[in-house]
């Protein structure tokens, strides 16, 4: 029930003060490319409220994840799960090595908004008016993702404060303040791959397969 109170209240926000909701694509999943093709997943939280983070069209959280190249590998967020918080996945992945850095937080500067353009929840596109921001871990998280494999980064709780928020008005009003930013990770944790297992979606079904751990 907490859960899907915020989930209203982060919809009547948006819509009231963003004139827009972009805070979760649909639970939608391509289908593997190949055999081999694998999936990255991670749960955040809200480290003050413990629940979603409020992902909007004005402000938003997104990993920031390196493949063995240096390339920002970009994720999927969805906020709609039950059993688990914020949900962040990219599918169709290549084994290999995945290095979690850290959180990208993006905001819109209403002063470099042009007229007549909503945003959207988009942390991995650049876009004029939006400014990211970026966390890293004191320590680095390195996966090595094997063929055919759903792996999971774990856990992060990110705790943070706007310098004006809603209640804001100047045009960083969403920009966080650098120095309320504290990331806790726990990368053991296995809540999400376990939720993960429980979707009945069939689109979700030869991604579960690949899934190593039982339904909660």
């Amino acid at each position: 029930m907490k859960k899907w109170s915020l989930l209203v209240v982060a919809l009547l926000v948006a819509l009231t003060f963003t004139g827009c909701m972009s805070m979760f694509t649909a639970l939608t999943v391509d289908p593997p490319v190949s055999t081999d093709a694998s999936m990255l997943v991670l749960e955040a939280e809200d480290g003050t409220t413990g629940d979603y983070l409020f992902n909007t069209n004005a402000t938003g959280w997104a990993p920031v994840v390196e493949d063995k190249n240096g390339a920002i590998v970009p994720f999927k967020m969805v906020n709609i799960l039950a059993d688990s918080d914020t949900f962040y996945f990219a599918e169709n992945i290549m084994a290999g090595t995945y290095t979690l850095k850290g959180f990208r937080h993006v905001y819109t500067d209403y002063g470099l908004l042009p007229d007549g353009i909503i945003p959207n929840y988009e942390p991995y596109v650049s876009n004029p008016y939006h400014i990211r921001q970026e966390f890293m871990l004191d320590k680095p998280i390195v996966l090595q993702v094997k063929p055919a494999e759903m792996a999971s980064f774990g856990k992060y709780s990110i705790s943070s404060s706007w310098v004006g928020g809603a209640a804001g008005t100047t045009d960083d009003r969403w920009k966080v303040a650098p120095s309320s930013v504290k990331i806790v990770s726990n990368p053991a944790d296995k809540n999400m791959l376990r939720t993960v297992k429980g979707i009945t979606n069939a689109n979700w079904a030869p991604w579960n397969a690949r899934n190593p751990e039982n339904p909660l």
